[in-house]
């Protein structure tokens, strides 16, 4: 989960890595040389849509879901 928390936090705090992970979440991925469980890669390219959102509303929506998270 470590990871997945790394790339959350480059999705909100970069936007050129934030344009290719809507772009091309697979490449952006492999890019970090961050290492996600199997199932995060998929669920990241299901929510695509949430990483067109500006990085404020982004983070306001991963609170709302889950308002312990940390940043690693």
């Amino acid at each position: 989960m470590k990871d997945l928390q790394r790339v959350v936090y480059l999705a909100v705090t970069d936007p050129d890595f934030r344009a290719k992970l809507v772009d091309d979440p697979k490449a952006a991925l492999a890019s970090t040389g961050l290492r996600l469980d199997a199932d995060e890669p998929a669920a990241i390219s299901e929510l695509r849509h949430l990483l067109t959102l500006p990085a404020s509303a982004l983070v306001a929506t991963v609170l709302a879901f889950n308002p312990d998270w940390s940043w690693g």
